[in-house]
């Protein structure tokens, strides 16, 4: 059953749709800002000089191509397999599985399925920029006496490793941004619950976790939103593990309610 799912998750055009979207954004961030960056003589008389770790697009909040990426996050994270709840409640293909396997286990295959693909739409095209960014810029750990030519400072969340083992903070990073996009893209499970068209369904993540960015940006609480606390540079401030553990308890704990209620007998039928 979860290899169905998984396969028509990584198989559809949907999913290579968010994955175009977020390719393009990151490669286009690497031929309008990394490479001009590369070849500007600025970009080398500074006590740091420019380095991939803090020039790629999650370590550097400028010109408009990281925002315009974690903005859209929350979509990339949708479309995979975030209109597939609401396509098979529709179409009666959920009620044929029903008859010959067991509801739960269908239920989860498709919310760990549409965890996945969500995580890999959202991860692959910020991987690719590093990687394109290393190709053009050097990989010279950051040093505490170039402060201000980055923006993670020691005393942010994880700025320690930041400074001694810039790669493992990349990988932890990537490994948070992954799990964030994954319950982004699961929202669209209970989503689908009360909203039948599947278009409405992939756009709730984006509307919602826009609002929680409007709301809290500006606040002490800008952790709480997740296209805020998955930017590795730390742009809107130090990072609030308690924050981000909110959001990712509050979106488990709706997920799971979702799960709860589909698997009623009487629910869907």
């Amino acid at each position: 059953m979860l290899r169905a799912e998984l396969y028509r998750a990584f198989g559809n055009k949907f999913f290579f749709l968010s994955l175009a979207l977020g390719i393009g954004i990151a490669v286009a961030h690497i031929f309008q800002f990394v490479i001009p960056t590369s070849i500007e003589e600025s970009a080398y008389i500074y006590d740091f000089p420019a380095s991939a770790f803090t020039r790629w697009i999650g370590g550097w909040s400028y010109p408009v191509h990281p925002d315009l990426f974690y903005l859209a996050s929350p979509l990339l994270a949708a479309l995979p397999f975030g209109w597939s709840f609401s396509t098979d409640w529709n179409s009666g293909y959920a009620n044929q599985v029903f008859t010959r396997a067991r509801r739960c286990q269908f239920l989860l295959a498709k919310v760990l399925a549409s965890f996945a693909s969500a995580g890999v739409a959202v991860i692959a095209p910020l991987i690719i920029n590093f990687l394109g960014t290393a190709c053009v810029l050097p990989l010279i750990t950051p040093h505490v006496t170039g402060i201000g030519s980055f923006m993670v400072l020691p005393m942010y969340f994880m700025g320690d490793l930041f400074f001694e083992n810039p790669l493992a903070y990349l990988g932890t990073y990537l490994t948070i941004s992954f799990i964030a996009a994954g319950l982004m893209g699961c929202l669209c499970f209970p989503a689908s619950l009360l909203l039948s068209n599947k278009y409405v369904v992939i756009c709730f993540p984006f509307v919602l976790c826009t609002i929680l960015a409007s709301f809290t940006s500006r606040t002490s609480w800008y952790s709480l939103a997740p296209t805020s606390f998955i930017r590795a540079g730390q742009d809107f401030g130090p990072l609030v593990p308690d924050q981000a553990l909110i959001f990712c308890g509050l979106a488990i704990g709706v997920i799971g309610f979702g799960l709860l209620l589909a698997s009623r007998k009487d629910y869907l039928s």
